[in-house]
């Protein structure tokens, strides 16, 4: 088994490849787009917009505690799918065991961290009356159980990272199945509303957390996990941290962006926040795709990259930005076509359904330039290329976002708002794509230099 593993990211044909390691992901992304869109669509089967507004403003603080947890699952995957590339098990072992005992410690301080923050963050996103109520309550639940969430999402990373894609696939089956099932069971059975929404999400992803557990526990990772492997060393952490706090950092802009947002929205009505969540979570259908085949892709990349075998890694990059074109042309008919459907999936109310559908009217144009965009930026964090990593980091919901949601909104009101996030997204992927072909072009003048020393030396013996 484990020598599978190794044959898939150093000789397989790249198309099987990127196959066998992206169709997990795809599909555990999809488990995550269910798991993503489960408390919407319960909650909205209760037809109140107070309370789907209240999950939509609590996502930037979930997302800003997911961004944390990144640090070190996608900081410590990079690394570890590096070291894989290079046969350096013992160092793949130590950055396993930095990267998860580091998440642990860390996702105990964020829980503690975002209860007492909780006030003062929806002071900031502008929550009031009904809607601060519920908000506060789902939120109080999510973090209490965070540290099973936050640790899930680390071994996700990890597992990944070398090659291990169909067991975190399971994990996520796992928790998004067992949310599903507790979802109606807490919010109509118990009459918990949105808090019920809460318990049933903490209480899947511990379930899933389990199994990830259980799987490192019976040793059948290409990793072992042990304690004796952590050292502390600072070497092991700058390598996960040089990739990790640039991931992290376009997360936590992620989150920044859409306080700004639900913020700038909330002066319109609440029913214009309540579309706002539910667009963008109906949005994350293409982009969670997309982030399956570049994730997925993201353990390749950086074998490839470690074992110097650059013309593998340029196929591979090559071959996924044509896969993930073909997928955004039919997710781009299909968002155009039936958007106020895709909307009245999750709540039946007028007013949500019109602004709703208005907003993926907007989000439509960005569907293909994800599509590139995404696997752009994986594979600078796959290759451990920190600046410019950091650079796209915080391009794309910082330096880009920030300032179009705020000027397009003062200019166009709400429809600029929402037209904010595509062009973000057509800067950023212009940036990343530029810088990745500049790296890969430096990459090629060592190798054509070696080849014309092979070739002169060819003429020089004959």
């Amino acid at each position: 088994m484990k020598e599978n593993k190794i044959y898939v990211l150093e000789s397989m044909p790249v198309p099987r490849a990127i196959m066998n390691l992206a169709i997990p992901t795809v599909l555990s992304m999809l488990v995550s787009i269910l798991y993503n869109l489960t408390d919407t669509f319960f909650i909205g089967k209760l037809n109140d917009a107070y309370q789907v507004a209240a999950v939509s403003i609590s996502m930037p603080l979930f997302t800003l505690q997911m961004a944390m947890a990144g640090i070190f699952g996608i900081g410590g995957g990079s690394y570890l799918s590096r070291l894989l590339g290079q046969r350096d098990m013992e160092a793949a072992k130590e950055a396993l065991a930095t990267s998860v005992f580091s998440a642990m410690l860390l996702a105990v301080v964020l829980s503690i961290g975002g209860i007492l923050s909780i006030p003062w963050f929806f002071k900031l996103v502008g929550a009031t009356g009904i809607t601060l109520e519920y908000a506060s309550d789902y939120m109080l639940y999510i973090l209490i159980g965070s540290p099973l969430i936050l640790l899930k999402f680390t071994l996700v990373q990890l597992l990944r990272a070398e090659g291990a894609a169909k067991e975190s696939m399971i994990g996520l089956f796992i928790g998004t199945g067992m949310n599903i099932m507790l979802d109606p069971l807490f919010i109509f059975v118990f009459d918990m509303g949105v808090t019920g929404a809460a318990v049933a999400t903490v209480l899947g992803n511990g379930f899933g957390l389990l199994y990830y557990a259980l799987f490192y526990i019976r040793k059948k990772s290409l990793v072992t996990l042990t304690f004796k492997h952590m050292h502390l060393r600072w070497q092991c952490y700058k390598e996960i941290l040089k990739i990790g706090i640039p991931a992290s950092l376009s997360q936590i802009m992620l989150s920044v962006g859409n306080t700004i947002g639900f913020r700038l929205a909330s002066g319109y009505s609440d029913f214009h926040v309540a579309s706002m969540g539910v667009a963008s979570r109906v949005f994350t259908i293409p982009i969670f795709i997309f982030i399956g085949i570049s994730t997925g892709i993201q353990a390749l990349v950086g074998f490839t990259y470690g074992a110097h075998n650059y013309q593998r890694m340029k196929e591979t990059i090559r071959t996924s930005v044509l896969i993930t074109l073909s997928c955004s042309a039919v997710l781009t008919l299909i968002f155009a076509l039936f958007p106020r459907e895709l909307i009245m999936i999750f709540i039946k109310d007028q007013n949500i359904v019109d602004i709703g559908t208005l907003i993926l009217h907007a989000y439509v144009f960005a569907i293909p330039i994800a599509s590139v965009g995404m696997i752009m930026m994986t594979s600078l964090q796959a290759m451990g290329k920190a600046l410019p990593a950091l650079i796209v980091s915080l391009s794309r919901q910082g330096i880009m976002y920030i300032p179009s949601i705020i000027i397009l909104n003062k200019l166009f009101q709400f429809e600029g708002l929402i037209f904010a996030m595509p062009l973000a997204d057509l800067l950023t992927t212009m940036l990343s794509t530029t810088l990745l072909i500049i790296i890969i072009k430096k990459l090629d003048i060592p190798q054509q230099k070696a080849m014309d020393l092979k070739a002169e030396t060819v003429v020089t013996e004959s």
